[in-house]
């Protein structure tokens, strides 16, 4: 099977550990998540490595609900998520560029339906995502500033 990758990178002045902790705790990472993410329900772990967790998303009407196990690929830098039954994969790269200075490279990974209605699901698939994506990393950023973050 073919996939397709969504792609958005976000610039922080912080530490790339504070933004890593963000990404693999789930008690936390439940309050960066856009208003399109209706729940996220741990189901094994809580944070880390192993981590089972449900995420329910609802964009135009379509509610989609993903069972992901998390895995640190490279602690500290690589996060992926992974639903195999949906066959897709989300990855949270971080690149340190100082102590306070990182980029997050947030990929995720779809599978590619065939023919003319798989090209038009892939370009929707892949606005709507990059969108939501950008948002993520917006709430992110106001969230490690803040402690808040907007939906």
């Amino acid at each position: 099977m073919t996939h397709y990758a969504v792609s958005v990178e976000h610039r922080f002045q912080m530490s790339p550990q504070r933004v890593y902790n963000l990404i693999i705790d789930m008690d936390e990472h439940r309050r960066i998540l856009p208003r399109q993410f209706e729940s996220l329900e741990v189901l094994e772990g809580g944070r880390g490595d192993g981590t089972v967790f449900r995420l329910t998303m609802n964009v135009m009407g379509n509610r989609t609900a993903l069972v992901m196990t998390l895995k640190e690929l490279e602690p500290g830098r690589i996060v992926q998520e992974q639903d195999g039954n949906a066959g897709i994969t989300t990855t949270w790269e971080l690149i340190p560029e100082s102590e306070d200075r990182c980029i997050l490279r947030l990929t995720s990974r779809f599978p590619d339906k065939p023919g003319f209605s798989g090209w038009v699901e892939r370009l929707a698939t892949s606005s709507m995502i990059r969108s939501i994506y950008k948002r993520e990393l917006e709430n992110i950023e106001r969230y490690l500033s803040t402690g808040s973050a907007a939906k």
